[in-house]
């Protein structure tokens, strides 16, 4: 003897709102607003955001945008590392307004001072 748990048409609907819950996994919460910092100043192993990286106007970067990025900012940097955090949103004059964008974190790992530009913005960090 076999139980129905769910009719079928119900177990369609629900996979259907599984799927749609799922796809807003990829944006941003207008929640976590980012702030840019012009100087960050924190000490050895601690971390700070400090920027986000936006995608095209209204999109998170992409997977490629993101690792190019990172790839190149920390081939320079001196006192510390960037890596990304979640997804939140910041105010960007070339979209006009709020964008999304993934949160970057700057990672401090030797003391020191720099100042770098990233994303186009002009960054001191000081490392204690």
């Amino acid at each position: 003897m076999t139980k129905k748990f769910l009719p079928a048409p119900s177990v369609a609907a629900i996979a259907a709102l599984l799927a749609l819950s799922l796809t807003g996994a990829a944006h941003a919460d207008s929640s976590n607003k980012v702030k840019f910092r012009q100087t960050v100043s924190i000490k050895v192993g601690q971390a700070m955001v400090f920027h986000g990286l936006r995608g095209d106007c209204g999109k998170l970067p992409n997977q490629a945008q993101m690792k190019k990025s990172l790839s190149r900012y920390n081939a320079e940097l001196k006192t510390g590392r960037l890596q990304y955090g979640k997804p939140g949103v910041r105010r960007s004059g070339q979209c006009n307004g709020n964008t999304p964008v993934m949160e970057t974190l700057f990672v401090a790992t030797t003391p020191g001072r720099e100042k770098v530009k990233i994303y186009g913005d002009t960054v001191t960090f000081i490392v204690k």
